[in-house]
C-alpha cells in the first residue's frame, strides 16, 4: 500500500502514513482535490498556515508507457478559492512512486524568515538549514543545490 509523506513545516518533522482507501485509486490532480476537500477548510486563507501544497504523480507513473511518469502540484488557489493544479514531466513522480509515496503534503507554515530544504530519501523526508538560498531567484539557488545534493 502506498504512503502519504506529511511534512510539517513549523515543526520540520515529517510523517509517513498509510494512504486511506478512498485515495487508492485516485493520483495527480484527483488526488489533490481529494485531500484539498477532506482536509483544508474551504474558508481558510490560501496563503494561511491551513492550505496544504500537494505533490502527487500520476496514477500511471512507472508503466513504462510514454508521457506517465508526471507529477501535479497544487493547493488552494489565492486566486479563486478553489483547487489549483499544475504537472510536469520528469522523474520526480516516478521518484516518489518508487519511495512509495501516493502523495507528499507539505502542512502549516514555517516561523517567518527561516529557510530551510526538504529532503527525501528511502530513510525518510529531513530538514537541512538553506538561509543562503534566500532572495537569490531561482537559477542562483538551483545551482547551490545541485552542487550540494547532486542532481
Amino acid at each position: 500500500m502506498m504512503q502519504v509523506w506529511r511534512a510539517d513545516m513549523r515543526r520540520q518533522v515529517v510523517r509517513q502514513e498509510q494512504a486511506p482507501p478512498a485515495w487508492e485509486r485516485l493520483g495527480g490532480r484527483g488526488l489533490i482535490a481529494r485531500v484539498l476537500l477532506d482536509e483544508v477548510p474551504p474558508d481558510c486563507d490560501s496563503l494561511g498556515p491551513h492550505n496544504k501544497l500537494i505533490f502527487a504523480p500520476g496514477l500511471l507513473v512507472g508503466h513504462r508507457l510514454s508521457s506517465c511518469d508526471r507529477i501535479s502540484v497544487g493547493g488552494k488557489s489565492p486566486l479563486t478559492g478553489g483547487v489549483k493544479e499544475s504537472n510536469a514531466g520528469g522523474t520526480t513522480g516516478l521518484m516518489l512512486t518508487h519511495l512509495g509515496i501516493k502523495a507528499l503534503l507539505i502542512e502549516t507554515a514555517p516561523m517567518d524568515n527561516i529557510w530551510f530544504v526538504l529532503l527525501i530519501d528511502s530513510r525518510g523526508g529531513r530538514f537541512e538549514p538553506a538561509d543562503d538560498l534566500a532572495g537569490d531567484g531561482v537559477y542562483q539557488p538551483a545551482d547551490k543545490i545541485r552542487q550540494r545534493y547532486g542532481s
